[in-house]
């Protein structure tokens, strides 16, 4: 009698080498960005957003700028992995990686000015934040960790002082979208905007969140000792993280601080203090310092899970979402125009579960989703 051999759901579907734990990490960051963007103000049907139940509010408010967190720290460990993983590739080797990098961001930065034409994504900043990034793929990841730590206090600082000192640079307007190649005028202006304060400080932001992922890319990802050290480093970051902003902002009164300062005044309690408490993302550094600790758990625990048979077979339709996460964050803001506000948990639910249906279909027919081919596609220009 012939036997079959029952072959991995994952195992032909996805580019040799690939890490799906990180894939996974991806896809659930998309779904923050969903709970975000379609704000599910009722269980069954949408209503008034002040009469959201209290649940479905705090949801929305934990994820609210935490999706795009993870999402610029992925950026940084890709840039890792494209360059070397663990070691950094060298001589023209590291230069051809460097200048696919560089398309890579490219392409991006312009599929999200098209993006803009119907959404206000933030890709462009990560884009060019990735750009920034080219001359420190050369550096190991203990370098690359502690430049993280020194940016944590310097870009926050910097933001605090622009929301204190020139909160008028926030106002400045440019032309938005794909219409900038048409004011080349503009074009300093336009790029001045982006890498200082634009889209709410997203490159400085992320510039300490893209360091460390670019140092967890760095780390032999494969190794399950990295990856339990990546565990127990990142609960221990997330919680002193969150046991120190709760001090300052509680026993401490940094609340009271932050509520009596009338706007567009901080003050420096705000530097304590998370998002959901008051603080804006860009000026919290144990907000930042929270979303490391996260993404080294996350990271840590799905590369152990989908390293496993049964956590593969279980997880695959999230890394299958993830390897196309691009495509699904170009998507998402096509429904949020075809589908009006308000929306309500099973409208949410619905989304998050098509997402990951479709995701499995197509990874069945493709390795890559579209927008991800097209990138990939892109990159290879560079011989």
């Amino acid at each position: 009698m012939r036997t079959e051999t029952v072959r991995d759901p994952a195992e032909t579907r996805v580019p040799k080498g690939r890490l799906l734990g990180v894939d996974a990490v991806r896809a659930l960051a998309i779904v923050g960005v969903f709970i975000e963007h379609f704000f599910a103000s009722g269980w069954l049907h949408g209503g008034p957003p002040d009469q959201a139940p209290g649940f479905l509010t705090w949801l929305n408010m934990q994820t609210s700028s935490r999706a795009m967190s993870l999402f610029v720290l992925l950026f940084g460990l890709s840039a890792a992995l494209m360059t070397g993983g663990a070691a950094p590739y060298a001589g023209n080797e590291r230069w051809r990686a460097r200048g696919r990098l560089a398309i890579r961001a490219v392409v991006l930065f312009v599929l999200s000015l098209a993006i803009d034409e119907y959404g206000m994504s933030v890709i462009e900043y990560y884009a060019v934040l990735l750009l920034l990034l080219l001359p420190l793929t050369r550096l190991r990841a203990r370098t690359l960790f502690v430049l993280s730590g020194i940016a944590v206090p310097a870009v926050t600082l910097y933001a605090f002082w622009v929301f204190n000192s020139h909160s008028d640079w926030l106002r400045s307007e440019t032309a938005s979208g794909l219409a900038i190649f048409a004011h080349p005028e503009q074009w300093g202006e336009f790029f001045k905007g982006m890498v200082l304060f634009g889209g709410g400080f997203q490159v400085a932001y992320g510039l300490p969140l893209a360091l460390a992922g670019m140092a967890i890319g760095r780390l032999d990802l494969r190794a399950h000792q990295v990856r339990i050290r990546l565990l127990y480093t990142g609960f221990v970051l997330a919680t002193a993280s969150i046991l120190g902003s709760w001090i300052a902002t509680y026993p401490l009164g940094g609340a009271d601080a932050i509520a009596t300062t009338p706007p567009p005044g901080m003050p420096w309690q705000v530097l304590l203090a998370m998002p959901t408490d008051g603080s804006l993302y860009a000026t919290s550094p144990l907000g930042i310092v929270l979303m490391i600790g996260v993404a080294m758990v996350l990271l840590g625990g799905l590369l152990i899970a989908l390293d496993r048979p049964l956590g593969r077979r279980a997880l695959w339709p999230l890394a299958a979402a993830g390897g196309m996460a691009f495509t699904w964050y170009a998507a998402h803001f096509a429904v949020l125009k075809l589908v009006p506000k308000p929306y309500s948990f099973v409208f949410l639910a619905t989304v998050v579960a098509v997402m990951l249906a479709a995701s499995v279909a197509w990874r069945h027919w493709r390795r890559r989703g579209p927008l991800e081919w097209l990138v990939h596609r892109a990159t290879l220009l560079v011989p």
